[in-house]
């Protein structure tokens, strides 16, 4: 059973709408990044407003940046994808791959565009030589909660289950927002167009793809 046409609209207009917007930060970061500059303002939460008071967060800090990061994610990815494999569901093992591989590709190609410099930070915590614009991790995540989210929508029959899958998640891609902004790794706007892009090509993957098993597959999408 496949998603229904106006389900699939709906994946083609939020996803379009989540990949303009991490774009058109993009290119303002590109061309006028003192306009974010501004924006950045209204979050700062860099190691120099927490390490006096609170040290001790460093350690879980660094713990979530390493968790969340590319090397997790291909694991993940490969993993879940080969269990959905196993399952006999090969639109959803293609989705999956499609829509976290993209995510990563086009977030490389965005950095290299823009060549935005990281945010300035006394005694950093962590230093990264790559662009800062998309925020990388923020990406990832965002693209693996759609991700979640459209599989759970197929695969789960309780409603209650599928709202606690996008509960859980939307939890998770805010802490590792925040972990970004608390390094001093990456501002705002940075972690919202790495947000935006996730949601964006997880979305528009499963409007080109739609992972739902068919005749054939081997498997039933939920009530």
């Amino acid at each position: 059973m496949a998603f229904t046409q106006r389900t699939r609209r709906r994946f083609l207009v939020w996803g379009s709408a989540g990949t303009v917007t991490c774009l058109a930060l993009c290119v303002v970061a590109a061309h006028r990044p003192s306009v974010l500059t501004q924006w950045d303002h209204v979050l700062m939460l860099g190691p120099d407003r927490w390490r006096p008071s609170a040290p001790w967060l460093e350690r879980p800090l660094v713990w979530v940046s390493s968790a969340f990061g590319t090397v997790a994610s291909a694991i993940v990815t490969a993993v879940v994808a080969g269990l959905l494999l196993i399952k006999g569901q090969r639109r959803a093992a293609a989705y999956v791959v499609l829509a976290i591989a993209v995510t990563s590709l086009v977030t490389s190609a965005l950095k290299q565009y823009v060549g935005l410099a990281r945010p300035v930070v006394v005694d950093p915590i962590l230093q990264y030589t790559s662009s800062a614009m998309p925020s990388g991790h923020a990406s990832n995540i965002a693209a693996a909660v759609t991700v979640a989210c459209v599989l759970s929508a197929l695969f789960v029959r309780l409603r209650a289950r599928r709202r606690l899958v996008l509960v859980v998640g939307v939890l998770v891609a805010l802490v590792v927002g925040l972990d970004r902004l608390m390094l001093g790794v990456h501002t705002l706007t940075e972690v919202v167009a790495g947000y935006a892009l996730g949601l964006g090509v997880g979305l528009l993957a499963a409007y080109v793809v739609d992972p739902a098993a068919r005749t054939g597959d081997g498997g039933e999408a939920p009530d």
